[in-house]
C-alpha cells in the first residue's frame, strides 16, 4: 500500500466554501465519493483544512495500491460526480484536478512505530 499527501490553498475567503464541500462529501454523497474512489484503488482520502499565517491551506492525503495511477484515474474521469467534484474544489482552490498532480511531495521521513 502507498500513500501520499498533499497541500492546496483554499482561496482567501472560501474557507466556508470548503468546509461545506467537506461536510457533503462526508454526508449527502459519501457513498458517491466511496463509488468514486473505490475502482481507482483508493482504499483511504482524508483531508485537512488548516488556517496558517500564509493563508488557509487543504491537506490531503491517500492510500492506494498505486497512488500516481489512481492520481491520473481520477483526473481523467468524466463521471458526473468526479466531474462535479473536480469543478467545486477548483471553485475554492484554483487548483484543477481534472489534470494529474505535476509534482509529487518529497518525503522528510515516515516513522510507523
Amino acid at each position: 500500500m502507498q500513500s501520499i499527501a498533499l497541500s492546496f490553498p483554499i482561496l482567501p475567503g472560501k474557507m466556508e466554501d470548503a468546509k461545506a464541500f467537506a461536510a457533503e462529501i462526508s454526508g449527502p454523497r459519501a457513498a458517491e465519493m466511496e463509488a468514486s474512489r473505490r475502482p481507482l484503488g483508493v482504499t483511504r482520502e482524508a483531508v485537512w483544512v488548516q488556517q496558517t499565517p500564509m493563508g488557509d491551506v487543504g491537506i490531503v492525503l491517500i492510500e492506494a495500491e498505486d497512488v500516481a495511477a489512481a492520481n491520473r484515474g481520477f483526473a481523467e474521469s468524466k463521471t458526473p460526480f468526479d466531474m462535479w467534484f473536480k469543478q467545486t474544489v477548483q471553485g475554492f482552490s484554483g487548483v484543477d484536478f481534472g489534470q494529474p498532480v505535476p509534482m509529487w511531495p518529497e518525503v522528510a521521513y515516515d516513522v510507523r512505530p
